[in-house]
């Protein structure tokens, strides 16, 4: 899916795609773009929340997941713990929408990742190597 470029844009195209009565279309759309984006209405960067990214999964959008690269050291089980300099680059940088997530794993820590669902910005972090040196890269 090739995605607009606002939030209620993009929101309005994934509930296109979606099985009528997951979502109840009396909901004004300002209200499912508040649930579904972790920035809300406003603010920057295209980042879901987990009500996001279930319906991004109802939606059977492709998508694309890549290590974190964190320290190990900085993880908690169920969620990420990353320097909020390291998240702010994210929000800048990743144009396209995007969750941040803890695969489970039977280690103790689980492996934080970036799932994007963008084709072009997932072939761009596969060329650059890893999610660090894709950003790094991006001005």
């Amino acid at each position: 899916m090739k995605f607009p470029k606002s939030k209620e844009e993009i929101t309005k195209a994934v509930l296109k795609e979606i099985p009528e009565g997951i979502v109840p279309s009396n909901i004004p759309i300002g209200d499912v773009v508040f649930k579904i984006w972790l920035t809300g209405r406003g603010g920057q960067g295209l980042r879901l929340s987990d009500e996001g990214l279930k319906l991004f999964d109802l939606a059977k959008l492709e998508y694309y997941d890549f290590e974190l690269g964190l320290n190990p050291k900085t993880m908690h089980k169920k969620r990420i713990v990353a320097p909020e300099a390291f998240i702010q680059e994210i929000i800048k940088k990743i144009k396209c929408p995007y969750y941040l997530g803890v695969h489970k794993t039977r280690t103790r820590k689980g492996e934080p990742f970036i799932r994007v669902y963008d084709h072009k910005t997932a072939m761009m972090i596969t060329m650059y190597g890893n999610l660090r040196e894709y950003l790094d890269s991006r001005v």
